[in-house]
């Protein structure tokens, strides 16, 4: 199981997290690259596992409820977001 906290709206940085977002955003629909760049993109919010390869493939193996939580969790507005 993948845990990950989303920044909130007071945390340094926002516009890199946006601009990141941005860049697999428009990549081609489902292209290889676009998956592993939005990859990139989530570890940086997993809190856990720590070690960054096994990060890594936890988010490879999540599920589409844990994906669609965290993209929730993205998308909700810059409030604080943490899975438990």
């Amino acid at each position: 199981m993948v845990k990950f906290e989303v920044p909130g709206k007071d945390a340094p940085g926002y516009l890199k997290r946006q601009r990141k977002l941005a860049e697999f955003m428009e990549m081609d629909g489902n292209s290889a690259i676009r998956w592993d760049a939005m990859i990139e993109y989530l570890l940086d919010f997993v809190t856990e596992p720590k070690d960054r390869a096994e990060a890594r493939e936890a988010l490879w193996d999540m599920t589409e409820a844990e994906y669609d939580e965290m993209l929730d969790s993205l998308s909700s507005q810059g409030e604080v977001s943490k899975n438990t």
